[in-house]
């Protein structure tokens, strides 16, 4: 049994009975016993419908944060953050592939050919699996009837969309110095004052999929076609009285 969570037309969260909460499900690539692809005469991916991804929780998540004082008068905040395992779905990657917007849709191929020439001139995309028989098929496919097919306007194979949400983060990082309240003559008004300048997610250190950050995901199922994550520097002034 299952029971649907969330979705956005194109991946669906569900849970399931015997299975990790949150499992992405949807339009898979159909594989044979050894995992090697079946393909289409023209090498297109053959889809299977209801295919579980992985859960998207991760294995574990927690934090660093730290505080230090050096030279007497420096305070320096420090917190990271990190996620290991799970998965998410990225809207945006299945969109911007269909669409010729990302950089899997050009570049060069394995002939060292940029795969948007003709495939009579040595474009392309390498597409290499087995038919329904076994038979091996190795051929080059026209990127945009590539990424149409098995994508947007096809087939609508999602998990060439699905990524892996671990990260590492510098959350929040931020460096004051304690003012010298008694000698600016304000010792009687302030016990501290201490001025710092404070970054907000100024370094996403690591990730295991590039292209996105996965600890700014604002929809359950993943990337939802949002607005990238953004970076912030300010002033704070702490006062003691």
């Amino acid at each position: 049994q299952r029971q649907q969570l969330s979705g956005n037309g194109n991946i669906d969260m569900v849970a399931a009975v015997g299975q990790r909460w949150g499992q992405l499900r949807g339009v898979g690539i159909l594989r044979n016993a050894a995992g090697v692809p079946i393909l289409t005469a023209d090498g297109l991916y053959t889809p299977v419908n209801n295919v579980d991804f992985g859960s998207s929780l991760p294995d574990y998540t927690g934090g660093v944060q730290s505080a230090m004082t050096v030279f007497k008068n420096f305070v320096i905040n420090i917190n990271v953050d990190y996620s290991v395992g799970g998965k998410y779905f990225s809207l945006s990657d299945f969109y911007g592939n269909a669409t010729g917007n990302f950089k899997n849709s050009a570049g060069l191929n394995d002939k060292g050919v940029p795969v948007r020439e003709a495939v009579s001139n040595g474009g392309g995309i390498h597409s290499v699996g087995v038919d329904a028989t076994g038979k091996v098929v190795d051929v080059y496919v026209e990127p945009r009837y590539w990424f149409e097919k098995n994508g947007l306007l096809g087939s609508n194979i999602a998990e060439t969309s699905i990524r892996d949400l671990t990260f590492v983060k510098l959350r929040e990082l931020s460096i004051g110095y304690k003012l010298p309240v008694e000698r600016l003559g304000i010792g009687k008004y302030l016990t501290s004052a201490v001025f710092s300048v404070v970054s907000r997610n100024p370094w996403l250190i690591y990730v295991k999929q590039k292209g996105f950050d996965p600890s700014e995901l604002t929809n359950a199922s993943g990337e939802n076609g949002q607005l990238p994550g953004t970076r912030s520097l300010g002033v704070n002034l702490k006062l003691g009285f």
